[in-house]
């Protein structure tokens, strides 16, 4: 099944996996036609680095057509800025956002040397408000380019460039009803890092980056018991937060909390999104990426957390063709989210 004429190959790259998802269809009616995840390679206790023929082998073993693609926006230098700007004409907003994330940035940027999008985080003024809501993303131009030639070798041409906030969004899109006034929340568990993003209205309100994730839980559990780190990531795999006796129940604490951590920093944001935008609280949290397969995580993070907490399934409005293995879709499909959000958006 060959990818239409509108749709992308989501590609979402990691720092521990490479996932991709290609699907079929519109809105409404996707189709899954391929769906891959890769762990990197190592190279001396570290993910080796994604090159092109790593990334076409990927696409070949899998069988997955087609060579227009959607990526995600990344590099040491990429930014996320929530901004409160006066109303202004789209072209004078533009510069105003440009000048606001260069005042950000670690190092001295010229204007063209970087990349920028933003989007509005609020439906509408409140009245007698005269400003508007921006949540900005920006990243130097050195570091899109570098990934924009990791496409190019590997045969794809890279149609879209998005960040993990509104690949998130489009995934909760097209799998989810919208209830008006609700605030909805995504936590993407990757292994360097996690992302918090809240939707309200079909619209990204907020977004967070916290810089813990299944790295930090593997390393908490080597450092307690003393062990080597790769034996405590495949302890970590295979029993997660569920002890099964005494022995494990040191481990199971240790692991609570790291976890728990996650946690705190997640309320935290809940609490000044709430306290700084006045808005409610939020109704749901969805949990994604690869350490949301952390068993027993759902417990911890509802213990935490007094919100619903619901593991995601990116796949769960999407046909899925007999050809595929329903069993192993189920297994990594909390690691697709941001591929699926990816293949979702439009060239």
């Amino acid at each position: 099944m060959l990818p239409g004429k509108n749709n992308l190959i989501g590609v979402d790259i990691g720092s521990y996996s490479v996932k991709v998802v290609s699907l079929v269809g519109a809105e409404g009616s996707y189709t899954l036609a391929g769906a891959a995840l890769f762990r990197l390679p190592s190279e001396g206790g570290e993910a080796a680095p994604v090159t092109p023929p790593f990334l076409s082998g990927i696409l070949q073993a899998k069988r997955i057509k087609g060579r227009r693609a959607a990526a995600l926006m990344n590099g040491p230098s990429l930014i996320f800025k929530h901004l409160k700007l006066p109303i202004m004409p789209e072209k004078d907003l533009k510069e105003a956002v440009r000048w606001e994330v260069r005042k950000d940035l670690a190092i001295a940027v010229s204007p063209t040397d970087l990349i920028l999008d933003y989007m509005s985080a609020a439906k509408a003024a409140k009245p007698g408000d005269n400003t508007v809501s921006i949540v900005a993303f920006a990243a130097v131009r050195s570091d899109v380019e570098r990934t924009i030639a990791l496409f190019r070798d590997a045969g794809l041409e890279l149609r879209v460039l998005e960040v993990v906030p509104s690949a998130l969004l489009f995934s909760f899109n097209i799998n989810n009803a919208w209830e008006p006034g609700v605030n909805y929340a995504m936590l993407d568990i990757g292994e360097t890092k996690s992302t918090l993003a809240i939707f309200k209205d079909k619209r990204l309100s907020f977004t967070r980056e916290i810089g813990m994730g299944g790295a930090d839980f593997t390393k908490c559990l080597a450092s307690g018991l003393g062990k080597p780190e790769e034996d405590a990531e495949d302890y970590k795999i295979a029993f997660g937060l569920i002890a099964e006796d005494n022995d494990e129940d040191k481990a199971k604490k240790l692991l609570t909390q790291a976890v728990e951590r996650l946690c705190t920093e997640v309320q935290r944001s809940f609490d000044y999104f709430q306290a700084q935008f006045r808005e409610g609280s939020v109704a749901k949290l969805f949990i994604s990426g690869g350490s949301s397969r952390l068993k027993g995580i759902e417990a911890v993070i509802s213990r935490m957390i007094a919100v619903p907490i619901f593991k995601d399934d990116p796949l769960r409005s999407i046909q899925i063709p007999k050809a595929f293995d329903r069993t192993e879709l189920a297994e990594i499909a909390p690691c697709l989210t941001v591929a699926v959000g990816l293949a979702a958006r439009k060239s």
